[in-house]
């Protein structure tokens, strides 16, 4: 695992400090693709109220799309990079940003959040990324108190690069019906968004 994350740290270390809009510099393709993804989130959980934890916060987007659509919730960002922990504390947004790795110094108590939200952080072509989603899994798993969310990008896109992962949506839904039968009341697969992006919704209560 942890291997995996320095790869995650390293790639998006190059990228700061090049001046990159915060949509590029997260490897977003436009802002617009970056924004729908949290419409979509959004718009298929109850989030009024609730206490987010966004593992991979970056430069705090996801809050900034909370704050601006006037959802009001308790949000803790963390990141693995210190220096976009820095950059979104400087926003002065209504959050609270740690830079740790949840996958090696969790800093916080089980079942601490209503929601555990990552979007971007398994994009990366890690070798092994089938697993390295599984392990996550297991930690949002314990951090969330219910809903657990992320995204993935497809395995159906013309658009495809090397440095990143696409996944197949049936091998997505395989995974999770084998290694976390009985976690979840529901899981929900949203796809259509985007040409290469689909969501995984998991709840132990409902949404």
């Amino acid at each position: 695992m942890q291997n995996k994350v320095d790869s995650i740290k390293m790639y998006y270390e190059a990228n700061m400090g090049k001046g990159l809009p915060d949509y590029s510099l997260l490897g977003w393709e436009n802002e617009k693709a970056q924004v729908l993804r949290f419409e979509v989130m959004a718009s298929n959980v109850s989030l009024q109220g609730k206490k987010i934890l966004d593992v991979g916060c970056g430069l705090g987007n996801f809050v900034e799309y909370l704050n601006k659509n006037a959802i009001q919730a308790e949000y803790i960002g963390v990141d693995i990079l210190q220096s976009m922990v820095i950059q979104a504390i400087k926003k002065n947004l209504n959050a609270r940003f740690i830079h740790c790795d949840v996958f090696k110094d969790n800093p916080f108590k089980t079942g601490e959040f209503d929601v555990v939200y990552s979007s971007g952080i398994f994009n990366l072509n890690l070798d092994n990324n089938m697993e390295f989603l599984e392990k996550a899994m297991q930690t949002f798993i314990r951090l969330s108190d219910n809903v657990i969310a992320f995204n993935l990008l497809r395995n159906s896109s013309t658009d495809q690069e090397d440095k990143y992962f696409y996944y197949d949506l049936e091998e997505v839904r395989e995974l999770i019906r084998k290694a976390f039968s009985g976690e979840f009341e529901t899981v929900k697969y949203i796809d259509g968004y985007l040409q290469n992006d689909f969501t995984v919704i998991c709840s132990k209560k409902g949404l």
